[in-house]
């Protein structure tokens, strides 16, 4: 790694925390399902988010960055395509305010394969592993430690994170008079989310 290994693994710490926890179409997801299911019936697909995650990082740092890099076409189109979809939960988040609770409450917690695919169609988590390769592994004198070393370090944090998300919406499942509104804001994030990601990936010339 670099000079000052101890210094490199706590900026990856930090980035890897402030980019988990931070507010983003998988995490705004992870806190409908904690509110609709409970904290605990997340857990599978809190699993599933953060493998996914972990695995594309791997194979950004493998070389998939270099590809995506070499031909911009197919970062734009990969970020639209998750944009697209991102947009449609944010529509089925919006309508599950207007429908009953009783409709939505027969549902099945989303699993581990819904994470994981959660986050292959999550514009945010291709740019996050594309800058942490950049910025962190790249010029590391063991490239291939120093990609596991941060793989494992953010699916120590990446895991947590999601799960405090679940936390949330599981605390205002209680309080079914402001479910609507809780619902709807998230919605409004996950819109917000999806902008500036459309506007970060157009604005790059």
């Amino acid at each position: 790694m670099y000079e000052n290994s101890a210094n490199t693994l706590i900026a990856m710490a930090g980035f890897a925390l402030a980019t988990s926890a931070s507010p983003g179409p998988v995490n705004i997801v992870s806190a409908m399902a904690g509110a609709k299911f409970g904290a605990g019936k997340t857990i599978p697909y809190v699993l599933g988010a953060t493998i996914g995650f972990v695995s594309i990082l791997a194979l950004t740092g493998s070389g998939l960055s270099t590809v995506i890099l070499a031909f911009p076409w197919v970062e734009r189109v990969l970020g639209l395509i998750g944009c697209a979809y991102m947009l449609y939960i944010a529509w089925k988040i919006a309508r599950v305010s207007m429908v009953d609770v009783s409709e939505y409450a027969q549902q099945r917690p989303p699993g581990v394969w819904s994470g994981v695919v959660a986050q292959y169609v999550n514009p945010k988590a291709w740019f996050v592993s594309m800058s942490a390769i950049s910025v962190y592994v790249s010029n590391s004198q063991n490239y291939g430690a120093a990609l596991v070393a941060f793989c494992g370090i953010f699916f120590a944090i990446c895991f947590p994170s999601l799960f405090a998300w679940c936390c949330v919406g599981a605390s205002f499942s209680k309080k079914q008079g402001r479910m609507r509104i809780f619902n709807l804001s998230m919605a409004a994030f996950l819109v917000v989310s999806i902008i500036g990601f459309l506007a970060e990936l157009f604005g790059k010339g």
